[in-house]
């Protein structure tokens, strides 16, 4: 009797074609399970516990800032220069917690998107393997953020309540084309804070630690999210792409005006409304977004996620270099 032949193993890239205004892009997929097995072999060498790999009980000096300065929302502006040395390290550092309450809200939101993804897929598979251990790493991550939070004597907040409110839909509904999409805006944004924050050997050593913690790990979340983007737009009829491109560009504008919680100007004596004015017009600040962006807004030009009017609303906000 003769043995069967096996089935052809699927290719492990192939490159398809999207149609956009500016001419057709080709991109090159790759075979989710190849990716994802890769993205397991390395979260096996490099992940990290916070509860130790972290310096909670380093002393925090009150002299030392929690962020780059040219990272402060308000930096080389008339408000900016009218603050003494410790109250721009105490909006540094309320800046910081700031951020990190926001990403523990949004990864919180991934989380259960996740799930969703996970549970549409073959639960043996890698791909869905490494869908539960991002949902891992994010879990400690959210977890690194509070008690970060906790250490520095300050509380989480939540976001405004209608965010608050439209975020719990991705409890409900499963879309995950603009998932994987906000999952890089806000991945590639805190990414390139936290890479000039973690080296710079003059911020306060527990921040360093957290942040270098979420480079390292972020870095395979934003290489699933991208894979996986490219395929489901590749598959996507133009006008569907371009709505969800829509759609992002207008949440990715709110969200960069709410990303520093009102509480942070207060706390240093400044109007929070006179001071997200005189941010949101500060060419250094809007420079600083641009650049924060930038390697999401050329991953989004590259798979038609800046096709049509998308492309306007980055650039109106600033937030395209």
């Amino acid at each position: 009797m003769t043995a069967p032949v096996p089935a052809p193993a699927p290719p492990r890239t192939r490159t398809a074609r999207i149609r956009c205004r500016d001419g057709d892009h080709t991109l090159e997929l790759t075979d989710r399970e190849v990716v994802a097995e890769r993205l397991l072999r390395t979260s096996r060498r490099h992940s990290f516990d916070p509860d130790t790999d972290v310096r909670w009980d380093a002393p925090q000096d009150p002299d030392v800032f929690y962020a780059p300065p040219r990272l402060v929302s308000i930096y080389e502006t008339p408000l900016w220069d009218a603050l003494d040395h410790r109250r721009r390290v105490e909006l540094s550092k309320r800046e910081m917690c700031s951020i990190a309450s926001f990403g523990i809200w949004s990864e919180l939101m991934l989380m259960q998107s996740l799930v969703m993804h996970a549970y549409r897929r073959r639960y043996d598979s890698d791909h869905v393997g490494y869908a539960l251990t991002e949902i891992a790493d994010e879990c400690r991550h959210s977890r690194m953020f509070a008690r970060m939070v906790r250490t520095c004597g300050l509380r989480t907040h939540r976001p405004r309540a209608l965010e608050f409110q439209m975020g719990k839909l991705t409890g409900a509904v499963y879309d995950p084309m603009p998932m994987f999409a906000g999952t890089l805006v806000v991945e590639e944004f805190t990414d390139a804070f936290q890479r000039l924050t973690f080296p710079d050997e003059s911020v306060q050593p527990m921040v360093r630690d957290v942040t270098r913690i979420h480079v390292i790990e972020e870095a395979r979340h934003i290489k699933y999210a991208r894979e996986e983007l490219k395929r489901l737009v590749a598959k996507a009829h133009p006008v569907r792409r371009r709505a969800a491109a829509y759609g992002l560009a207008q949440a990715t504008r709110v969200m960069a005006t709410q990303v520093i919680h009102p509480s942070c100007y207060e706390a240093v004596g400044i109007d929070p409304r006179l001071a997200r004015r005189v941010a949101a017009r500060s060419p250094h600040r809007r420079a600083t977004l641009a650049w924060a962006f930038r390697k999401c807004t050329a991953f989004f030009d590259e798979v038609g996620f800046l096709d049509g009017p998308a492309r306007g609303v980055w650039r109106r906000s600033g937030l395209l270099a």
